[in-house]
This record gives structure tokens, sequence and C-alpha cells, in this order.
């Protein structure tokens, strides 16, 4: 069995001005150039991503099937490159009988016509010579298909990407959309995409609900304990450096070669030919009595410093932990809060390169990853789903202090969207989050009901009210 990569190695076929000029034409394509154009951002992502597919194009061609007659073609024409002039000249017949269904065989055959007369030897190698032109014809037509077809996967691939990109990129806007272009790798998402779209407008008609999803992502920062940090800091200053090139003050005489600071003295030397020998011999070795003079010129340099400063850890903002209460109370406008504060969260969670997890709450516990491997349709998903159900938080809690506990989730914010109309949590539920909080770690509440039980919201460190009763409603519409 004869494959395609030691094919082009034996025919010395080199693939790589091939995938250089795929790679060419899938930038310069205009649907690239257009969404580049529009949003800038993504341009590293796509290079990357190009980069990568022509960098696996070469083992990807290796791997294409060879059709069984150009392989026994190609053992043919081994056999025949080993046979002496006189050889292939009494085999030239039988060997046209094997190459009658090759594409190669009406040349061959003109051609053992036309060097019928010639030299034996000149006409063996110019029949391999052609032979080998018509076998890298057919790899290289081979290849050359296969890159077409991947040129057109690679295409259609990017042009799915790039539009689901475009279309969160503008509901999501992450300030680093990396991430957001890591998330569109998966598969077309399943659903009606337009739900983003919706609880973007959503979140504009609703401001309140944008700032309290700020104000908790910046609840880290605000409420992590400064550090006494000792850094080593460059300061550049200007010092006075003794020089004497500086002729400021005559603070003696000395011996050098200086002429515009001899001693008038040292001239008399020069005025008797047998003396001027001694002059130049003295100028040459730095032995001529000069003036010395001595001065202050300024100077640039750093110098390092130690600075004590208080500031915030590096690794402040942990991970979101979004639990929702999915009762039958929470469905309609409180339905759509919850997941609107959800999508600015995710928001927030892009741009800051930060883990978002929402967890949904009933009589069970249901998880999405919106920032895992498959957020994006994870995201929707979520968005599409119905609340309805009871209230248990007792579980949704416990579940949330078994994530806190993992190194990854170190430093997390953990937020509870409910209208906490519920049963208190129990005494060593309470006391477990207490303990975690020792670590770092946060509770958070946003209260969608005036009617919430405040013995209920007493163990979290911070407790947003959003109203969202029809009066409620109203009253923010009038502000």
């Amino acid at each position: 069995m004869v494959d395609l990569e030691t094919l082009s190695q034996l025919l010395a076929i080199n693939e790589t001005q091939m995938v250089q000029d795929l790679v060419s034409t899938v930038m310069s394509s205009p649907q690239i150039s257009q969404f580049m154009h529009e949003h800038p951002l993504f341009f590293k992502n796509i290079q990357e991503h190009v980069q990568q597919w022509s960098q696996a194009m070469p083992a990807q061609m290796k791997s294409i099937p060879v059709p069984d007659d150009l392989q026994q073609e190609y053992i043919l024409f081994l056999e025949t490159q080993g046979l002496s002039p006189e050889q292939f000249s009494k085999q030239s017949t039988r060997l046209l009988v094997q190459l009658q269904h090759s594409d190669f065989h009406t040349d061959a055959q003109n051609l053992l016509l036309s060097l019928g007369q010639s030299n034996l030897l000149n006409r063996k190698q110019l029949f391999i010579q052609k032979w080998r032109e018509h076998l890298v014809s057919r790899v290289l037509s081979l290849e050359i298909d296969f890159a077409e077809q991947e040129r057109e996967r690679m295409l259609q691939e990017l042009e799915l990407r790039m539009q689901i990109a475009g279309e969160l990129d503008e509901t999501l806007a992450p300030q680093h959309p990396g991430k957001l272009w890591d998330l569109t790798a998966t598969h077309m998402l399943q659903g009606n995409s337009a739900l983003f779209r919706h609880y973007a407008s959503f979140l504009v008609n609703n401001p309140e609900l944008k700032k309290i999803a700020d104000a908790l992502g910046r609840a880290a920062t605000q409420d992590s304990s400064a550090e006494e940090q000792i850094t080593q800091v460059e300061t550049p200053e200007w010092k006075y450096v003794q020089q004497e090139q500086v002729p400021d003050d005559l603070v003696g005489v000395h011996q050098s070669n200086e002429l515009n600071r001899l001693i008038s003295s040292e001239t008399v030397l020069l005025t008797e030919p047998e003396l001027e020998t001694v002059f130049y011999k003295q100028l040459a070795e730095r032995r001529l009595l000069n003036y010395q003079f001595m001065g202050q010129s300024k100077s640039l340099e750093t110098t390092l410093s130690e600075r004590r400063v208080f500031g915030e850890t590096e690794d402040t903002k942990g991970p979101f932990i979004v639990c929702i209460d999915t009762s039958g109370s929470m469905s309609g406008y409180p339905e759509d809060c919850a997941k609107g504060f959800c999508f600015a969260l995710l928001q927030i969670a892009l741009s800051e390169q930060r883990h978002c997890v929402i967890l949904l709450f009933s009589t069970d516990v249901v998880t999405y990853e919106l920032t895992g491997p498959d957020g994006l349709q994870e995201a929707l998903n979520f968005l599409s789903c119905s609340f309805k159900g009871g209230t248990d938080l007792e579980p949704c809690m416990h579940q949330v202090m078994n994530y806190m506990q993992q190194a990854q989730f170190r430093n997390a914010d953990a937020v509870v969207l409910s209208d906490f109309i519920a049963q208190r949590l129990s005494p060593e539920t309470e006391q477990q989050a207490y303990r975690i909080k020792q670590n770092g770690n946060r509770f958070n509440a946003v209260s969608l009901s005036r009617h919430g039980k405040p013995a209920l919201m007493k163990i979290f460190d911070n407790v947003w009210k959003f109203d969202t009763s029809l009066s409620g409603r109203m009253l923010r519409k009038v502000r």
C-alpha cells in the first residue's frame, strides 16, 4: 500500500507554496475582509485561527487516500526505473500494454515512437522523466482538489463563526473578544439567538439592573482587604559629578599633553633646536606640565528605591455563581429581570475574563456554565427556559458552597436572585456560609420583591432591592 505522503516525498513535491496560497486566498476573501473592517478587534483571532488551520494542512494532505490505479502505476514506474536501457528497450511493448488504462498511455506511445532512433540510455531517461512529470501532476491534482474542499470548508466555518461573533459582539460588547471567539468554536447555536438582542435591549430599558450588576462586579475590589506591598521603583536623578573637562576652577599643575593648558615655561624647550626633541618626547609621554582645572557637571542617573504601597491583590476579582429562584412566583416580569441581570453579568465576565456559573433552583438545581466551552449554547438554553416550581434555597446553597471550596472558585462572588418568600436556611448552612466567607468569598442577594423575608437575607454581605411589582415599575419610570 502506497500512501500520498510516500508519493509526495519520492516525487519531491513541496506543498508549502500551495498552503501559503490557500492562506492568502482565505484571508483576502470579501467576507473576511468586510468582517475585519467592521470588527477590527477580531483580526488577531481570525489570523491565529487560519494559521492553525494552515499548519495542520500538510498532515491532512498525507492522509488523502490514493486511488488503486495510481498506486499500481507508481509501482510500475519504480520497476521500470530499475531496468537497464537494454531491458527497457526490450520491454517497451509490454510496458505500453500495462499503461493502457493510464492517462499517460498516449504520451508514452508517442514518446517511444519519436525516440525510436535515439540512444538507449537517453531514450529511457527521457521516458522516465516524462512519466514522472505525469505522476507529479496526478498527485498535485489530488492535493489541489483536497485543498479546494478544505478552503471551502474553512470559509464556511469562518463565515458561521463570524456571523455568531458579530451578532454577540454587538450585544455582549466584551472588551477583549478573544474569549467570545473561542466560544463560537463549538457549533451553530441551536435556538433563537435573537434572545441575546432581546435581553440587551431589556437592559437598556432597565438601567437599574445594569447598575446592580456593575456594582456586584466591583464588589470584589471594594470589599477585598488592602495588603502592604514593597516594590522596587526606578527613580531618575540629576547628580553633580567632578570633571576635569569643565574648566571652572584652577586647582593646580599636573603632567599631561594638552597644549591649550600648557605652562609657559615649557615652551622654552622649543627655543633651542637641541631641546625641541625633548619637548616632543614629553608631549608623546604626556609629561608636559599643564594647568589643572576642575568643575562640576550634571549627570542623569537612575537609582533603585523601595516603596511601600497599600493596594489590592491581583486576583481579587473571582468567578460569579448566580443562583436564580425559578418558582412560579418568579414567572413573567421577574423572570425577565433575572435573565437580564445574568446577561449583564455575562457581559462583565467576558470583559474581565471571569468564570460565570448559573444555578436554577426550585425543587431541584440545574447548572449552566456560561463561560465554559459550550457557554454560548448554555446561555441560550438558560435564556429560553421557563420558570416554574417551588422555592428551596437550601440545596442550592450547598452546591454554591461546594463550588467555593474548589481552587478555581477562590474569591468567588455568589449572588441569589429571588423574591425571598421561602423557608429560612438551616443554622448549619448559615454557619458554613460564615466560615466560607472568611476565605474571601462573598454572598450577595438581589431581592425582586418588597415582601422578601429579612431573616432569610441576613447572611448576605450585600443586598440590592429591585421591586418587580407593578408599583415598583411605575416608580422607576417616574424617576
